[in-house]
This record gives C-alpha cells, structure tokens and sequence, in this order.
C-alpha cells in the first residue's frame, strides 16, 4: 500500500462580505464554514481584489429571504490586511456615493 500524500484544497464558493465592529468580518454563504479554519478570502471592489489571509471564528445557519444561509464570522490573520481593507472599503463608499 503506497503512502497517502497530504494537501490542501481550495473551493471557490462566492460569499457577501460585512465589516463588523472592531476588525472582523462576517460572510453570508450557502455552506457552513468550520471554526479554526484558516483561508483566504479574496476580496473584490473599487478595481482591486485582496487576498486575505483570515480565521473562521464561528458559523451559524440563518434564514434570509426564506434559505438557510450560513453567517461566518471571521478574524483577520494578518494585521496589515486590516489596513488594506480599511481602503479598499471606504473607496467603494466614495464611489457609492457619487
């Protein structure tokens, strides 16, 4: 019998991201995530996409709009990114606002 390998798999899953208070987020998504899990969220607006690097905190199903979806919270792993998010967010509010 041969050796199994180790890996890591990425599953490209499209999810709304809210900034919480203090430095989270929190993702609405069609799957659960699994808390403890590291990722990165690849976040797109105002013409820049970011790569996060970020930590599930929990994750509870919630209905919206009659589906269960599933609210992530989630910490930033890097606190640099909190800076990059910081703009990219506040960008977009300008352009909203326009």
């Amino acid at each position: 019998m041969a050796t199994p390998w180790n890996g890591a798999m990425r599953v490209l899953r499209d999810v709304s991201i809210q900034r919480t208070e203090g430095d989270g987020l929190q993702a609405v998504s069609h799957v659960p995530g699994i808390a403890g899990e590291d990722m990165t969220l690849d976040v797109i607006g105002a013409g820049t996409t970011l790569g996060l690097k970020v930590r599930v905190i929990d994750s509870r199903p919630v209905m919206i709009e009659g589906a269960v979806r599933h609210r992530i919270r989630l910490a930033l792993v890097n606190v640099a990114d909190d800076a990059a998010v910081r703009a990219v967010t506040e960008v977009a509010a300008v352009a909203e606002a326009m």
